[in-house]
């Protein structure tokens, strides 16, 4: 009865093997096992985003990005990038998408709230460009905008 119930769960873990191959190619299961933060979806690459720079993981946040060398996209990461190394008590409360029906769009408003224990709440409306390559979704545009009336 042991060696049933071996054999039972190595088919069961083939046949979701098999699953996942079949709706997926290949190519993407091999990376989104190699990066886990990997995403299918424009938002979950905005939200990692965000989390990285909340986790002051600038570095690896800086790798989602695909910004010419010197734009003002670039300047406004890099001022972020300081703000948060400056200010160690902010941190990241909520990422909020503006447009709600983004689907497999290529850009996003974002409004992003952050917190401090001794400063206000402090929110940022941002305008985000994304770009699908082999990589998956790579933000290709970062620019804060004036904030949306609600």
């Amino acid at each position: 009865m042991r060696h049933s119930r071996y054999v039972w769960l190595l088919g069961l873990s083939l046949l979701c093997l098999i699953t996942i191959l079949t709706f997926k190619t290949p190519q993407t299961v091999i990376t989104a096992l190699a990066d886990p933060h990997y995403g299918n979806s424009p938002q979950m690459t905005i939200q990692h985003f965000w989390k990285l720079m909340d986790l002051r993981q600038t570095d690896l946040a800086r790798e989602l990005l695909v910004l010419p060398e010197g734009s003002l996209d670039e300047k406004e990461f890099t001022t972020w990038e300081t703000r948060l190394n400056k200010d160690p008590l902010l941190s990241l409360q909520k990422v909020q998408f503006m447009n709600s029906e983004m689907g497999l769009s290529k850009a996003a408003i974002v409004r992003v709230s952050w917190t401090s224990s001794v400063q206000e709440a402090q929110i940022f409306t941002f305008s985000i460009h994304l770009v699908h390559n082999e990589k998956g979704w790579r933000i290709q545009g970062l620019k804060q905008i004036n904030d949306l009336s609600s």
